[in-house]
């Protein structure tokens, strides 16, 4: 038995950003959907789940992560316009939205949080092996060998996707899986407005987790002035209390949800008025041949 969940957004986004305009019989541009279905039909033709959620941003900054941490995401709302959807995207994201409820495949997103704190939900509480679909690294931190969850990272590519496990978090960064959030925190994420703390990147904030284990029996060495940490990176690490505290809970995914159980009839549902009518169904249980994009 698997468990795949979708993190729509990073599929439609990349397909509406790579692949060519294509505009179906009726006048709507649908490269994103095409480019959505596309990769929807690969993975579910290579991993073949058993259940499978799609997940959706209903807030894609949350107010009470905002509170928490004032710089979240500040970089992508500098310009008020750019963070505006593109309308030829609105309009497709709106319609494959319909294709797949039409379909039966579960669209699931919760008001005020976002699709990650979704996925994490799902993946936290399952108790089969979990796929998740995403572009998003911070998912990295639910991979978990012993269930297993993976994560498919389609920053490489649709067909060309990282299968992430425990093995391959510990050869890129050399942490657990367990570490990986607050790796984030310690390093900063710039894209995400974290910060992180001073005088510490990614070898450093490696190496720590590596001796330490965590942030908290981290901090503890520091204020102990624990031989094994350079007097500089105490120094910020103690002025950095506050931030690590706020962080580590905007960061880590682990907060319980009331959430629809996963279970679905999705693939006794292939037909679909709303596909056929845009050009974009082919034949039962298949959309497309997959590309890669």
């Amino acid at each position: 038995m698997s468990l795949m969940l979708v993190d729509i957004a990073t599929v439609y986004y990349r397909a509406y950003y790579s692949q060519p305009e294509w505009t179906a019989p009726n006048g709507q541009a649908a490269n994103a959907i095409r480019g959505s279905l596309d990769a929807l039909s690969y993975f579910i033709d290579k991993y073949q789940p058993q259940e499978l959620v799609t997940t959706w941003d209903l807030s894609w900054r949350p107010e009470w992560r905002v509170e928490l941490l004032p710089t979240y995401k500040t970089a992508r709302v500098a310009d008020a316009d750019e963070e505006q959807m593109p309308d030829t995207l609105s309009d497709q994201v709106d319609l494959l939205r319909s294709i797949l409820q039409e379909w039966q495949i579960p669209c699931v997103g919760l008001p005020d949080y976002e699709s990650d704190d979704v996925i994490a939900h799902y993946a936290r509480t399952a108790d089969q092996q979990v796929l998740v679909v995403t572009g998003d690294r911070d998912l990295f931190q639910l991979v978990n060998d012993a269930l297993p969850s993976k994560v498919l990272y389609i920053g490489t590519g649709i067909s060309k996707h990282t299968t992430v496990d425990g093995s391959y978090i510990f050869e890129k960064y050399g942490i657990t899986a367990e570490q990986y959030a607050e790796f984030s925190v310690l390093r900063g994420d710039a894209s995400d407005g974290l910060p992180g703390v001073a005088g510490i990147g990614e070898k450093t904030a490696a190496r720590l987790l590596q001796e330490f284990g965590d942030i908290d029996s981290l901090i503890a060495a520091a204020k102990a002035q624990d031989s094994r940490i350079r007097p500089k990176i105490t120094e910020n690490l103690i002025t950095s209390l506050d931030y690590l505290e706020r962080a580590k809970q905007v960061v880590i995914l682990n907060r319980p949800l009331e959430l629809p159980p996963t279970a679905s009839n999705w693939r006794k549902n292939a037909e679909s008025p709303t596909a056929i009518e845009l050009g974009l169904k082919r034949h039962q249980n298949a959309w497309w041949s997959a590309i890669d994009y």
